[in-house]
């Protein structure tokens, strides 16, 4: 699957993910516990992304993808709902390819405007100091290529199915030339070799999946989880940081607005030397907030209102909560602590932390000389809680800071790095789990 970059990606991860789920439901189906009666069948990826851990579970259940921003909707529609042969998009492709020049006039240039730039002896910035993400060459080609394409959806040419792979395969074009280096807070001050390139467009690497039942959604997640049923809901949220020297937040709406932008085609009014759109400024919704009093009660109303009976999450052991934290968010949130379980692997460290460490830049955190390690948090829900749809949260909250009594305690407590009694480590060569014996 060739998709965008994309941090917290769980690309390397997915077979630790897989291996725990099938661990867990086996587990959970034997005749001592006998909380899982049937094998799950659907699965509700919940915070998508760039749509790599729907895609590798596309043969095993019925997918339900969401995120608030819209090209993982696009990414995933094309590669799991295309209804036909990869030879089907020669045209269109062949055709984007071949856009006249000319065709720039009937364009209103705002990517070339917004983010293209000059050669300027190999400096990206303009006169202002504004960096750019594409020359002027290519910025202009990703102006008429999405002209283009909205012009043979209005038109009624090509079907949602058939946009959203030709949107695929321009935001795959466009990744190869821009000059950035992962997210899209910043760019590049010189022009990368990559960003020297022709965009050129090609048929993504398409299964056709006439019959596919798999659905896709952007939106907030709190207002999509009343519509969505499922056996096993899946949580990869942001990840905050333990780091007691960093306190910004995550913000994936910053970090990834070009893709955002170039499926939706609006125009938003842009800030900054970045020239990123006024939406992402300012505010900061409390899932990326790195601070546990903030974050936690979401966790728990995420658990509390999925309409799934099984709910896992990933996290990381570097992230801003401790896996004694899920412990007690699970039982909180009304979950079967019977069937609680802390799946482990060893994992290795993104490049920012790796540039940071050799930088030499300064990191505290409390378990800063454990390896880093990878979780999924999973457990099964108390069948009469999840029937009675009681709740512990208040459903609105001014400020989005929810108030949990129980919450308040536990902060005061020093933050505890032990692990769980239900631990189990993976074991990558034979795909085994065996448990931590304390």
């Amino acid at each position: 699957m060739k998709t965008i970059q994309y941090m917290g990606s769980k690309q390397s991860l997915l077979p630790f993910i897989e291996a725990a789920i099938d661990h867990f439901v086996a587990s959970m189906s034997n005749a001592d516990l006998g909380l899982i009666k049937t094998k799950p069948k659907s699965f509700f990826d919940a915070f998508a992304g760039s749509g790599r851990v729907s895609y590798y579970f596309r043969d095993h259940y019925r997918i339900i993808s969401n995120d608030k921003l819209s090209f993982s909707k696009v990414i995933l529609s094309a590669y799991l709902n295309n209804p036909y042969a990869p030879s089907h998009y020669k045209k269109y492709i062949r055709h984007l390819n071949n856009l006249n020049r000319d065709f720039f006039e009937s364009c209103d240039g705002w990517f070339s405007q917004t983010y293209g730039g000059e050669w300027n002896e190999g400096r990206s910035e303009d006169e202002n100091g504004v960096k750019k993400v594409w020359l002027k060459k290519n910025a202009r080609r990703i102006d008429m290529m999405r002209h283009q394409i909205a012009l043979w959806q209005q038109s009624g040419e090509i079907s949602d199915s058939e946009e959203a792979v030709l949107l695929l395969s321009l935001i795959l074009a466009v990744n190869k030339v821009s000059n950035v280096v992962g997210h899209q807070n910043g760019y590049l001050k010189r022009w990368c070799i990559a960003a020297q390139r022709d965009i050129h467009l090609e048929v993504p690497q398409l299964e056709k999946r006439s019959q596919s039942k798999h659905k896709h959604l952007t939106g907030d997640i709190f207002e999509q989880l009343p519509n969505i049923k499922a056996d096993l809901a899946y949580f990869d949220p942001p990840y905050g940081t333990n780091n007691k020297n960093l306190v910004v937040a995550t913000r994936y709406s910053s970090f990834y607005h070009l893709w955002h932008t170039l499926v939706t085609n609006d125009r938003p009014q842009t800030f900054g030397k970045a020239s990123k759109p006024v939406h992402t400024k300012g505010y900061t919704e409390p899932l990326e907030r790195n601070k546990r009093a903030v974050v936690m009660p979401k966790f728990i109303r995420l658990i509390e209102e999925v309409r799934a009976p099984i709910v896992a999450f990933s996290y990381s052991n570097k992230g801003l909560l401790t896996a004694k934290d899920f412990e007690a968010i699970y039982r909180w949130a009304g979950c079967d602590m019977t069937s609680f379980r802390v799946y482990m692997t060893e994992h290795r460290a993104n490049k920012q932390s790796q540039i940071a460490k050799k930088s030499g830049q300064w990191i505290d955190r409390a378990n800063a000389q454990a390896p880093l390690r990878e979780y999924l948090i999973i457990a099964c829900k108390n069948p009469q809680r999840f029937a009675s749809k009681a709740r512990f949260t208040p459903k609105k909250a001014k400020g989005d800071i929810e108030k949990f009594p129980k919450l308040n305690a536990w902060l005061k407590q020093d933050e505890n790095y032990s692990l769980p009694n239900s631990t189990w480590l993976f074991n990558p060569e034979d795909q085994s789990f065996a448990q931590l014996i304390k």
